[in-house]
């Protein structure tokens, strides 16, 4: 079995100044936040991944069979999601194969988006969201968007390996936590971070609708959460919401 990552462009551009990645992942946060970010900028498809190790499965829009980890966007913008849970075998590869894709096409700033479990989730009207990035560059945009540093904790999943392969390879990679719910999809923290994604960025993308349609989005990712739940479980997500032992 081919452990190879293999991203199909439909619609090849030979550069992209800004990455946008949203996976399934605590309170589905990244995935539905991507995902407003694309209806609402109506950006077409630009490609897809490939792998064997990747689950065996495909979704069907309006007819359509569809690769369930696409890319869209433009040569200023691309985003990428997934519509169902990245196995553990998958994360390495994927992550791999995504910061070399981003490094070909000359991405400035790769952007992860996901959510951080919070047991208070259900008193906060506003979710918070934090910031990490791999660079001073980052950082300072971070701090002029009113972004706040995560100072201390963990990451777990395909964004912590994607944090891992972009300061390897010195890719700038900005990683947006909103507070979530975490085992219940939440259109809420996904608004706060869509806000955050439009300081850092410069976007217009208006939360208005998202907020609206919540009740009916959890409904229709109330399966996915399952199944993403317990792909978390198997990776050991709740780590996350704990301190390290040793501060250097």
């Amino acid at each position: 079995m081919s452990e190879e990552m293999q991203i199909v462009e439909v619609k090849p551009l030979s550069s992209i100044k800004y990455l946008i990645v949203g996976m399934p992942d605590t309170g589905l946060t990244g995935m539905i936040a991507v995902s407003h970010i694309i209806r609402s900028m109506n950006l077409p498809e630009i490609g897809h991944v490939e792998s064997d190790i990747l689950p065996p499965v495909m979704v069907i829009h309006q007819g359509n069979p569809k690769v369930p980890i696409r890319i869209f966007g433009d040569e200023r913008l691309a985003a990428l999601t997934s519509e169902t849970p990245v196995n553990i075998a998958a994360i390495a590869p994927l992550s791999r194969s995504l910061v070399r894709w981003a490094i070909s096409k000359k991405v400035d700033i790769l952007f992860s988006v996901s959510g951080v479990a919070t047991q208070n989730r259900l008193e906060l009207e506003t979710p918070q969201v934090f910031g990490i990035s791999t660079s001073k560059r980052g950082l300072d945009m971070l701090k002029s968007a009113g972004v706040s540093m995560l100072e201390e904790g963990f990451m777990v999943g395909p964004h912590a390996l994607i944090l891992r392969e972009c300061l390897t390879k010195g890719l700038t990679n900005i990683v947006l936590l909103a507070q979530s719910h975490y085992q219940y999809p939440d259109p809420g923290a996904a608004a706060s971070a869509v806000n955050a994604l439009n300081s850092l960025l410069g976007l217009k993308v208006d939360v208005g609708q998202l907020l609206e349609e919540a009740e009916e989005i959890r409904v229709k990712t109330r399966e996915l959460m399952q199944r993403t739940a317990r792909s978390l479980q198997r990776m050991s997500k709740t780590q996350e919401q704990e301190l390290p032992a040793m501060y250097v």
